[in-house]
């Protein structure tokens, strides 16, 4: 019995791949036999035979892989500390603020998974004293050397986006650039709405002209009510970047930059936007009926509280998941 449990581990070695595979395969009928071999093929020698030397080539190839994702959680973890350090002196400015947590959650995030990566590795580089079969173990290696390319395009992300902050915190053009970009986003967005609401015109007309048929009015319902969520975004979004203006204009201030004119005009397109987000509003009411009303009525309100939880400095991907899950409207 001792013997057949030391053996266990390496019972697919000496095979051939087509042996392995099909032992495999009727051993867990669940098994696809193209993956199968796919797994094997990292285990396989130039003869076609599962070898122990093929099962530590892969063990070692995988330790290389996880080695550089390593490498690349320390330079990213280097490149926060120099950004921190860079950022010391006006770190008490929220949109700096905001930009080092999210940072530091990253590189944190990044580094705990990489070590969690390094006990596992750890235990797979054991194979040949314990009981894992070499399919389970070539599996798991895998898994690991997938998780740790996957690391390692977050560490190289992080740190660019590291090396573009430390621009961003010493350049005040790029710095305007940046929130002109996200205000240009918010102008595209109301014009959207704007569209919808022209459309929603022909929509109601066509409701009326067909004898208020169910698919057109429910159709029209629907329109409207994407454009209503999208109403009830713009003013979170104008305030969180009325926020990162005031951040701006303290950076410059900071950096003795005079000319504040740019900012000036991002500061007029806001106000321009807030007047046409506040027309749109009222011409989408204008045009409910009391049917789309009782319909996303409740819906409405419950999107009002959940932004109600938002505030300055506001993540627009969570607002935007959050517009996402009141699109799919009522369950019945």
């Amino acid at each position: 019995m001792g013997t057949e449990d030391s053996d266990a581990p390496a019972r697919i070695v000496g095979l051939s791949k087509d042996e392995a595979t099909e032992e495999l395969v009727a051993e867990d009928e669940t098994r696809d036999p193209q993956y199968v071999r796919a797994v094997l093929d990292h285990v396989t020698d130039g003869d076609g035979v599962i070898t122990r030397d093929a099962v530590d080539d892969a063990v070692t190839d995988t330790s290389m892989i996880l080695s550089t994702a390593e490498t690349r959680v320390e330079l990213a973890t280097i490149a926060l500390s120099e950004a921190t350090e860079a950022a010391r002196d006006v770190a008490d400015v929220d949109a700096v603020r905001t930009r080092l947590d999210t940072f530091e959650q990253q590189v944190s995030a990044a580094e705990e998974r990489v070590s969690e990566l390094g006990s596992e590795m750890q235990s797979l580089s054991h194979w040949h004293s314990d009981s894992r079969p070499v399919y389970d173990l070539v599996t798991d290696l895998r898994g690991v050397a997938s998780d740790a390319q996957t690391v390692q395009r977050v560490a190289d992300d992080v740190q660019f986006e590291l090396e573009e902050f430390e621009h961003w915190l010493s350049d005040d053009d790029l710095r305007r650039c940046d929130l002109g970009s996200d205000v240009d986003a918010l102008e595209r967005s109301l014009d959207d709405v704007a569209r919808t609401r022209e459309d929603l015109d022909t929509d109601t007309d066509a409701v009326e002209a067909s004898g208020v048929d169910a698919e057109v009015a429910a159709d029209a319902a629907e329109t409207w009510y994407g454009a209503m969520l999208r109403c009830r975004v713009v003013p979170l979004l104008l305030a969180d970047l009325r926020a990162e203006l005031a951040d701006l204009r303290e950076l410059a201030a900071r950096d003795d930059i005079d000319d504040t004119s740019g900012l000036d005009d991002i500061e007029t397109r806001l106000d321009d936007i807030d007047a046409q987000a506040d027309q749109h509003a009222t011409e989408l009411d204008a045009l409910a009926s009391q049917a789309w009303t009782d319909r996303y009525g409740e819906l409405l309100a419950d999107f009002r509280s959940a932004l109600d939880e938002f505030e300055p400095p506001v993540s627009w991907g969570a607002v935007q998941k959050e517009l996402d899950r009141f699109r799919d409207g009522p369950t019945n």
